[in-house]
């Protein structure tokens, strides 16, 4: 049975291997030079190269405060350092030299200090912004800057035999967002859900479901039972110590290969992520591969004997005079004590020792996700792998990109860890052992009904099929956004005031604003069906759009910086950069809807 769950693997990796293969082909990609934003900088960047005769490179443009009355802001700071150039000095000398230069985009510059402010030619550069963004639809913001590039996303990761829980939430629903930041700027992403679907854990479960399972309550509520059973050996175990033996030498079995309890297992296994797929489905969420611990648990005694005979060299330090002296002899990787029999691995990088095996020969899941990590290297050869999981395992993964890095096997992959913090209910971590898990089909319940709440508070002419309909989409955004829009380093908390606030910073107000702006969309192609003279749907066609109001230049300027906005939230793996953006986005739309007549216009 255990081969069946392997040969599962082997044909979604073998499916998701075509399915790179077939997109690193493709071309087709919006360039990130094309986007009016680059040609701005780049404009930028060729006068300063003609003037000053340095390369610039990164020129990092920002939309100036409030009190600046100015398009775009340059610091010069970092470019100042870097040629040794007085920074004040180098914004005047280039306001002077844009301002006596023609170019496309900018009609002056100003010296502030060490910041070049600068003006656009705003007729034509927002003319162009708006027939790009009509153009490109959807795929606006996207480019081809990590076009060739392939990364491997591990996310969400549930223990089976456990109802997803809160805590895996963070992990899900950053992972998911990450992925759609990845591939918009090119990446191919093989999306890995690697579950916890092996270890000592699943003794103690076939154990509990030994001893106190009822057949007929798990075939009715199989993860709700399961879960329980877990947590009753837990607290039968505080009262009974020599059971955690007895759920030792069951795992050893398995490991073994003992039919009956494999068998169980797959049992465990296969009605588990039934459950799961139940609530990615609703979240929109679908995986290339459930690639648990269990796939790479036969490959850890071959990882554990290549371990014991890799030798490191020594390391060296540089005396006062910079001469190069030993600072240890050559050593094993990993070692075997003599007293215990069990693998452990000192002093590499610097890090605490760890276990490979423990005295009873028993696997740990540091083999486990190495084996996995080999795995990803050798066969979907990624440029980068990110692991999206809980800051509280940080050491861990130092330990194991250190004992990659020691065999060899990541020289040409970049292996992150992406750390969230916790997720508090009453200000403590949740624990599945006391008890106190929350489910996260039951958070997304409590959200739905509260949503439905406000609603009929809100909308009493709805009827009750379009409050279910409606409140379904708010109750599961409010739930996803309020991760998203937090820093992941952060803890999080559920407050439904602000989850569910219409005024702003949060799902619904964002919610709103699209259906703002749709109901408008509707309202204009009603209107030219009905044969009223109204603005085309599309920019394509107007040669000269109008702009009057100073809400219109700021949220149009506001829209040019999506393509970098996306890249930021990629090169530092934050998703919160998104959501802070299109807040402020939504702020900046819902003023200009206030100020300007968008049905009463006739140019």
């Amino acid at each position: 049975m255990l081969e069946a769950v392997k040969k599962e693997g082997d044909k979604a990796v073998e499916k998701t291997q075509k399915r790179i293969a077939k997109e690193l082909k493709s071309k087709k990609f919006v360039s990130l030079d094309d986007y009016i934003i680059e040609r701005v900088k780049k404009e930028i960047s060729d006068i300063l190269v003609a003037k000053f005769s340095f390369l610039v490179k990164n020129l990092h443009l920002e939309i100036p405060p409030a009190h600046i009355t100015a398009d775009l802001s340059l610091s010069l700071f970092d470019l100042a350092k870097e040629f040794k150039q007085d920074p004040k000095k180098l914004a005047e000398e280039s306001a002077g030299i844009i301002n006596k230069s023609k170019n496309d985009f900018i009609e002056s510059a100003q010296a502030f200090g060490p910041y070049l402010n600068i003006n656009f030619k705003k007729q034509k550069i927002y003319s162009l912004l708006l027939k790009e963004v009509s153009k490109l639809k959807d795929k606006f913001g996207q480019n081809d800057l990590n076009a060739k590039k392939v990364a491997v996303i591990d996310y969400s990761g549930p223990n089976i035999a456990k109802p997803i829980g809160v805590g895996h939430l963070r992990s899900t629903v950053i992972g998911q967002a990450l992925v759609n930041i990845y591939e918009a700027t090119g990446y191919r992403v093989i999306k890995d859900n690697h579950l916890g679907d092996w270890g000592a854990q699943f003794g103690k479960l076939v154990y509990a479901y030994q001893e106190w399972g009822d057949k007929k309550k798990i075939a009715e509520n199989p993860i709700k039972e399961l879960n329980e059973l877990y947590v009753k050996f837990h607290k039968e175990a505080e009262k009974n110590p020599e059971i955690e033996d007895k759920a030792r030498e069951i795992f050893k079995k398995m490991e073994e290969g003992g039919k009956k309890l494999i068998n169980l297992w797959v049992r465990f296994r296969k009605i588990s992520i039934a459950e799961f797929k139940k609530v990615y489905e609703r979240l929109g969420i679908k995986f290339d591969a459930y690639l648990g611990e269990s796939y790479f648990a036969g490959e850890t005694d071959k990882i554990v004997e290549e371990c014991l005979l890799r030798r490191l060299a020594p390391t060296e330090t540089a005396g006062k005079d910079g001469a190069l002296t030993k600072a240890s002899e050559e050593k094993k990787l990993a070692k075997k004590d003599p007293e215990t029999g069990a693998i452990v691995v000192e002093d590499l990088e610097g890090l605490p020792s760890f276990l490979l095996r423990k005295k009873d020969d028993a696997g740990l899941y540091i083999t486990r996700d190495l084996a996995a990590l080999i795995f990803r290297v050798e066969v979907f050869e990624p440029d980068d792998i990110l692991y999206v999981v809980g800051d509280e395992q940080s050491l861990h993964f130092r330990q194991l990109f250190a004992l990659a890095r020691a065999l060899g096997y990541i020289d040409g992959a970049k292996a992150k860890h992406i750390g969230f913090g916790l997720v508090l209910s009453g200000g403590e971590k949740m624990s599945t052992r006391k008890g106190t898990l929350i489910e996260l089909e039951e958070l997304i319940s409590q959200s739905i009904a509260k949503s439905k709440e406000i609603l009929r508070q809100k909308n009493k002419e709805l009827s009750e099929t379009e409050i279910e309909e409606i409140s379904e989409i708010v109750g599961l955004g409010a739930v996803v956004y309020n991760d998203l829009r937090q820093s992941r380093q952060k803890n999080i908390s559920f407050d439904w005031n602000r989850m569910l606030d219409f005024e702003g910073g949060s799902a619904v107000y964002l919610q709103y604003t699209v259906a703002r702006i749709n109901s408008i969309l509707k309202k204009v192609i009603q209107a030219e069906h009905q044969g009223q003279s109204l603005p085309s749907r599309t920019v394509l066609d107007v040669p000269k759009p109008v702009f009057e109001k100073e809400s219109e230049f700021a949220l149009a300027k506001k829209m040019m910086f999506f393509p970098l906005i996306i890249l930021e939230a990629q090169k530092n793996d934050s998703p919160h950069v998104i959501a802070t953006y299109l807040e402020e986005l939504a702020q900046l739309f819902n003023h200009f809807y206030n100020e300007v007549s968008i049905i009463g216009t006739e140019d």
